[in-house]
């Protein structure tokens, strides 16, 4: 977990429409997966990993409904997901987050400058 994630999750409310550009509010379920996903970001690491069938646990979802939700996250740009593979079987392994939290968060953050700079 990092300070400067959970902040910054907490602070997104909105998020500009593609279409309009007007600002559209997060709906409750993606706010509370985004900052299920802060939570468990690794400073060292740079990224998030819990399964998707925890963070539906964790947050009393649906996997379905975390599954549209992550990808409305990846949609309006908070987040990145990467998926990684097992190198022998070429399976897929898990789905890594990387949250697109903004510099003047890690900037107060001494726990992400330590393993980022």
């Amino acid at each position: 977990m990092t300070i400067s994630a959970r902040k910054w999750a907490w602070k997104v409310l909105t998020y500009p429409d593609p279409e309009t550009g007007a600002q559209v509010p997060l709906l409750p379920q993606e706010k509370l997966t985004l900052a299920f996903l802060a939570e468990m970001e690794n400073a060292e690491e740079g990224y998030a990993f819990p399964g998707q069938e925890l963070i539906a646990e964790e947050t009393c979802q649906g996997l379905r409904s975390v599954r549209r939700h992550l990808k409305s996250l990846e949609n309006i740009g908070a987040i990145e997901i990467h998926k990684t593979r097992k190198s022998k079987s070429g399976k897929w392994l898990n789905n890594v987050y990387v949250l697109n939290v903004g510099p003047a968060f890690r900037a107060q953050d001494a726990e992400w400058k330590r393993y980022n700079t």
